[in-house]
């Protein structure tokens, strides 16, 4: 599970970083755009019109560009402190791999929370869907439930 969560957070993190990257840049190459067409409507070459326009349009493209960097370094923050959730998380798992007995001191250490939702029947048969929120993980996927029951390596 490990494994499989950190290359997939470190693709995710590596593409978002990128993204921050391709964003810093055209701030600062707007920033030099800003510049030179002050110069040339101060030299002239440009008039106050086009010089208006064009300078409410690169505002505007770098108020978008900086929100959204924000937004980057929020979610690179989150999936850091996610990974590093995870790590905790699996060092948490490798304290009780060998016990023999569930004990409440463990229950406490390992479960935030656990969901039991409203019985369905179908066919005769009584479902019942029960959710366990992990601590530091929340709750897991069921695909990778069904993968570790089954005897896969995650």
């Amino acid at each position: 599970m490990g494994a499989k969560q950190k290359a997939e957070a470190k693709r995710e993190l590596t593409a978002k970083r990128r993204q921050l990257t391709q964003v810093e840049r055209r701030i600062a190459e707007l920033d030099r755009l800003f510049k030179r067409i002050y110069e040339d409507n101060a030299n002239g070459k440009l008039s106050d019109n086009r010089f208006q326009m064009l300078s409410d349009d690169y505002e505007q493209e770098q108020e978008e560009l900086r929100e959204k960097l924000l937004q980057l370094n929020e979610e690179i923050n989150r999936q850091e402190e996610q990974a590093e959730n995870i790590e905790r998380f699996i060092s948490k798992v490798h304290e009780y791999l060998d016990m023999d007995e569930l004990t409440p001191a463990v229950l406490n250490d390992m479960v935030k929370a656990v969901y039991v939702h409203m019985p369905e029947t179908s066919n005769g048969h009584r479902e019942q869907q029960i959710d366990i929120s992990y601590d530091l993980v929340g709750i897991l996927p069921a695909s990778l439930l069904n993968d570790l029951q089954n005897g896969e390596t995650a």
